[in-house]
Order: structure tokens, then sequence, then C-alpha cells
């Protein structure tokens, strides 16, 4: 196991004056901890990093000015390897979540997280964990319900008939893919009026978005 050294280095960038003040703040008189520059501005901050060699950055996503903080995020991670990100934002929606975690964030808490919360996030990530705030995990976990329920319905349908829409999914025409699949188009019809059934749906639109939506997720 490596030993991590004490106190932890932790660099603040958030453009909030208000915010950042309080946490340099935090960080001053947490025991084991310490600040190591605070910014407002991702430019700023990477170029101070190298000098201040922080073990984890506090990062907000949305700054005013410059590069936002998922690109800090992702060109931190590729500059700066050993250092570890943790968001801290307003934002609580996983169209927010994915890309900070795809760029590097080893965690993501939402802004209105008690000191003392954030403090043992801190830890917890410098340590080899991924914080997530509780709000944040619930909605992970509403995505992984309803991304698992389209994969298991899709799972419901038949080798041909996952064939059929597959086929419907790059834009063939019913007597194109009769051709391809040597059947015929009454056939076709068929499979789709059971695809229609399994995925309850009414449409080939629909059933065209379910299974573009299963893909694009990592499913069959």
């Amino acid at each position: 196991m490596t030993l991590l050294r004490s106190p932890i280095r932790v660099m603040v960038l958030e453009d909030d004056g208000g915010l950042r003040e309080a946490l340099v703040a935090l960080l001053t008189q947490a025991p084991g901890f310490v600040c190591a520059g605070a910014y407002a501005e991702a430019e700023q901050a990477l170029g101070c990093l190298p000098g201040q060699k922080p073990d984890l950055v506090l990062v907000d996503l949305e700054l005013q000015q410059g590069p936002s903080g998922i690109e800090f995020v992702r060109t931190c991670r590729r500059r700066f390897p050993e250092v570890e990100l943790l968001v801290l934002t307003i934002h609580d929606q996983v169209e927010w979540l994915f890309p900070a975690l795809a760029a590097g964030a080893s965690g993501y808490a939402v802004k209105g997280l008690p000191f003392d919360k954030l403090l043992e996030a801190i830890v917890e990530v410098r340590q080899g964990g991924a914080f997530m705030s509780s709000s944040i995990a619930r909605c992970m976990l509403e995505v992984f319900r309803r991304v698992s329920g389209e994969q298991l319905e899709l799972e419901g349908l038949t080798a041909r008939e996952m064939e059929v829409l597959g086929h419907l999914a790059r834009g063939l025409r019913y007597d194109e893919i009769a051709t391809e699949l040597k059947i015929g188009v009454r056939t076709v019809n068929t499979h789709l009026h059971h695809v229609y059934r399994k995925l309850h749906v009414h449409s080939a639109t629909g059933a065209v978005a379910r299974y573009l939506k299963l893909r694009a997720s990592g499913g069959p």
C-alpha cells in the first residue's frame, strides 16, 4: 500500500469569490489539510500546479472565464496523472456528471455539502476512493435501472428480430431488409410487430430510438 503524505495538499478552482475564500479558510483551519492555492480560472490553476504540488484539486465545473472545469479536469488528468480531482458544483444532473467522470474526475460533490462531509470526501478520494454526493448517486441509480430495463427488453428479442431491428436502425426500408435477410416483406412486418409488442412501442421510430439508446450506453 502506498503511504499517503499528511497533511493533504488541496488546490481550489472556484470562480465564486465568497465560496473560494470559505474553502481556503476551511482548508487552512482543518487539521491534516493545507490549501495549495486558490484560483478563479483554469489556466491560472494549471500554471501554478507544478509549483504548488497539490495532492487533490477541488474543481468547479462552470467557470466564468477561460476553459471550463471539465476541460481543466481533462488537461490535468493528462498532464498530472498523480493529482486527484474532486468536482464541487451546483449541478446534480447526469448530463454534467458523466462528462466530468469521463474527463477524469475521481469524485463528484454537490455544493451545499456540509464542510465536514467535504473534508471526508477529500480524504476518501485521496485514498483512492470515488466519492459521490447522495443526490448524484440516486441519479446514477435511476439511469442504471432505466438502461437495465431497456436492455432486458432487447434481450427478450429473438436473434432474427434483433437482425431486423438492426437493419431498420441503419435506415433500410422493409423491402431492403427482406432482400438483405432473404425473407419476404410480410415476414419482416411480422418480426417488427413482435418487436413493437416486446419493446412496448407503437412505431418503427420508437423501436429504433430504444435500440439506438441502448447501443449508445454500451448495450448489445
